[in-house]
């Protein structure tokens, strides 16, 4: 997450800057509609404005003299590594 939510800066209409990097070739349709659709739907349920941002691993490295790559280097807050990820698949579900 990244930008004036995370500097405690938002005013009532800022946004909630996510940045999501997926380590795989290329970006494809359905990862719009299972990764950064829900983060905008959870905004909706809030009353919020989510923003995700979503690039390859690969294509944001290659953008690193942008201004945003250096913002969110600045700024951002991580919530999850690939790592994370990998971990939480391979626990076992809790059954009820």
């Amino acid at each position: 997450m990244y930008g004036s939510q995370v500097r405690n800066e938002a005013r009532p209409d800022s946004d909630w800057g996510i940045l999501i990097l997926l380590d795989k070739p290329k970006i494809e349709a359905e990862d719009y509609d299972n990764v950064s659709y829900p983060l905008v739907e959870l905004g909706w349920l809030l009353n919020e404005c989510v923003s995700p941002m979503l690039y390859t691993l690969k294509d944001w490295m290659r953008y690193h003299f942008s201004p945003i790559v250096h913002n969110v280097k600045d700024e951002g807050i991580q919530f999850l590594s690939a790592e994370d990820i990998s971990a939480d698949s391979r626990r076992k579900p809790i059954m009820g």
